[in-house]
Parts: C-alpha cells; structure tokens; sequence
C-alpha cells in the first residue's frame, strides 16, 4: 500500500480513549501556527469566521465550540481543533482527518461512540461517513497542532468534568472540497454541524 502524504490544515476554530481526562472549560485556547514537520507538512488556514464566543447551540464555524445533546439525556462541549489532509490519492481518494476535543460539563460520567454518526459533506450535498484510518491517513504529530490519534470510532468514557482529544477521519471522493462537519450524539435526532471550507482538494 502507498504511503500518504500528509497535509495539516490548522483551524481557526474529538477522542477516544478508554480512561478518563483532565478537566477544562469549554472555551479553548487557539491553536498557534506551528512550522512544517520533516516529513513536509504544511499547516493551512481554512476559510471561517474567527471563533465566536461561547454560547450552547448545535450549529457553528469551525473551530466553535457546540454544546450536543446525547442519548443518555446529557450533553457534551465538542470542538473541531484541527484538521490535516493527504496530499496523496490512494484508490481515488484524499484523508480528511478531523481532530476534536470534547468535555463533559455534567456530573455523571458519558460513555459512547463520538464516530458511530460522524459525517461530512461536500459542495455537491455527497456524504462521507467516519472510516476506521488506513495506514497514511493520520498526522505523526498531532500534538504539534492539538490534537491526538485516538480513533473516535472506539468507545469513549468521560468522567464528569473530564476533556479527552481524539480523531475522525474521513475518505471523500471527487475532487469536491468538504464544507460541512457533522455529528450527533443522540442516534441522529439532533445534529451538530460545522461549516468551513478547506479548499478544492
């Protein structure tokens, strides 16, 4: 199998593991600019709003903070803190990885899947579900831009007040760049949902 090239793209603006995290406040801090890694990765800016201050809703701008129900009758803050991208199509498609920082502000413990309704959509109204990575798709170093290769399509366990860092990544095909990021934690009865545009990849 070919080896993927990869292409952070830094957010102006997710995390699975199977033990609890530190606590944080919903508001986080941005992501500074980090120089290219050896392996020739370049972090790009998307084209969003800046982040807007912290209020509960389900609908945003990459890299906003949304506030989404889940099916146990909680709630968990979700924020999309970077992203890379191949630079190499393999079978005709691109990575897109997503990495996410989620928190629970309750005062019981969320156990769940963040990657079981986790999507993403292009300019033509395609829909690319969450894929388990393949070799290549994700960054080496993540924790340069934030984030961490924690497959969010595993269970996931947050303690009350606990923050956990993860990753969804996603196979588009057609050259179409992806301008909506979607989840729900409630078996798809609410759904939050991201704008951004990454660029034509």
């Amino acid at each position: 199998m070919r080896a993927r090239t990869l292409l952070p793209l830094v957010v102006v603006a997710l995390v699975a593991c199977t033990g609890n995290a530190t606590s944080a406040s919903p508001s986080l801090s941005p992501t500074p600019a980090a120089s290219p890694t050896p392996g020739g990765v370049d972090p790009l800016v998307p084209y969003s709003p800046a982040t807007t201050p912290f209020a509960e809703r389900t609908s945003g701008y990459i890299p906003d903070t949304l506030t989404l129900p889940t099916s146990q009758g909680q709630k968990l803050y979700v924020t999309p803190v970077t992203t890379t991208m191949t630079t190499t199509f393999v079978h005709e498609t691109r990575a897109l990885a997503v990495y996410l920082t989620l928190e629970n502000p309750g005062d019981q413990a969320w156990k769940g899947t963040i990657g079981s309704d986790a999507q993403i959509a292009d300019l033509t109204g395609a829909v690319f579900p969450a894929q388990a990575p393949a070799p290549g798709d994700l960054h080496p170093d993540p924790g340069t831009y934030g984030g961490a290769n924690r497959s969010l399509l595993k269970p996931l366990r947050l303690a009350p007040g606990a923050r956990a860092n993860g990753v969804l990544v996603f196979h588009p095909t057609g050259g179409n760049r992806p301008v909506t990021l979607r989840i729900s934690l409630d078996g798809g009865t609410t759904w939050g949902e991201w704008t951004t545009a990454l660029g034509v990849f």
